[in-house]
């Protein structure tokens, strides 16, 4: 199934990025690139790569109910899993819960589950962020931006509904369970068992809303985060002497997180182009420089896990081709059975056949 969804997805990002150079007049493309300041975008690659160490390090705080990961295998399984991501969309997303679990004893479903909390933190962080970036940028003129105060509005309010409702989920957790445990008796047992497991260890992972210590080190580390990922936009734009405001950064930030979300192969490709060059546009910026800007900033977003993987893959004992399976395996998220180790303390499985 995962293998036939990939197929799908790199026919999409194929449909995508033809749209997309479609429409671009080629030798104007060329001349912004060649234009461009390549020191700039140089150094935007290096906030890039920090925010591989503030991911890991806010990772640990949602794991922290479930297990205690060392930061250098949290920071492996990050670097390898976004290398995975570019060069498979997000169905590679799989590989950097997986490779955790594999160096860390943890259980899979675990860390699937504060994945899935990881990205609702990211979204509703760009989507609070993005609403009051338009409240900056429509200050100062009332078109087009008006026509997206309404989107501005709703991504705000369901920023904060969504944080009230995860909040409640958590505190509710162990009766909603119970609930689900008693009623889903018609579930066949092989996909009631992973999804109750899920659900469990995202409740798990959800306690740090309401651990003040934990909550203040995970909202640390997700502005830091994307504090980087603003600073080395804004070096883009620069390369290309734009002189962009931090709200403009933010705005850009915003489309360019919906062309994320497409699971497109090559750190969703096409999409990601799309939507980020409609986001510049949107600013007034020139169709061909917006697009040379896009192509850029997908390079600079995506791709530096793929200089520093090989490293990570070497240190492991992994390699692409391990990935690749990984990634396209479908894996079961059931409770493991428990083996013995060679020292006779128990140890769960990860749930791979290894334990």
């Amino acid at each position: 199934m995962r293998r036939k969804g990939f197929i799908f997805w790199l026919l999409v990002a194929a449909g995508l990025l033809g749209a997309f150079w479609y429409r671009l007049d080629w030798p104007l493309v060329e001349e912004s690139l060649r234009r461009m300041h390549v020191a700039l975008v140089l150094l935007a690659i290096v906030p890039i790569l920090m925010t591989y160490l503030t991911r890991a390090l806010r990772w640990r705080v949602f794991l922290a109910a479930v297990g205690s990961p060392t930061l250098g295998n949290t920071l492996a399984a990050t670097v390898i899993g976004f290398s995975t991501i570019f060069a498979l969309g997000r169905i590679g997303e799989a590989t950097r819960p997986l490779v955790l679990s594999l160096r860390e004893r943890i259980r899979p479903s675990a860390t699937f589950a504060t994945i899935l909390i990881e990205r609702i933190c990211d979204m509703i962080t760009v989507a609070a962020a993005f609403a009051v970036s338009l409240f900056f940028i429509s200050s100062g003129s009332r078109e087009p931006f008006s026509t997206l105060k309404p989107v501005g509005e709703a991504a705000l309010l369901l920023s904060v509904l969504s944080v009230i409702g995860l909040s409640v989920f958590r505190f509710r957790a162990n009766g909603v369970l119970n609930v689900l445990g008693r009623r889903s008796g018609g579930i066949p047992e092989r996909l009631r068992r992973p999804l109750l497991n899920f659900l469990r260890h995202l409740a798990d992972g959800l306690s740090v809303l309401h651990d003040v210590r934990a909550l203040a080190r995970a909202v640390a580390y997700t502005l830091a985060t994307w504090g980087l990922v603003a600073t080395s936009f804004w070096l883009v734009a620069r390369a290309f002497d734009l002189r962009l405001t931090v709200a403009s950064v933010i705005f850009v930030i915003g489309f360019a997180m919906v062309g994320s979300l497409v699971p497109t192969p090559g750190g969703s490709a096409g999409a990601f182009h799309t939507t980020t060059q409609l986001g510049l546009m949107w600013l007034g910026i020139e169709r061909n420089t917006a697009a040379s800007m896009a192509l850029i900033l997908h390079a600079v977003s995506f791709g530096p896990a793929l200089l520093v993987s090989p490293w990570f893959l070497r240190r492991g004992g992994f390699s692409w081709a391990t990935l690749r399976e990984l990634a396209l395996a479908e894996v079961t998220l059931a409770e493991p059975p428990v083996c013995e180790t060679e020292r006779g303390m128990s140890a769960r499985t990860t749930g791979l056949g290894r334990c």
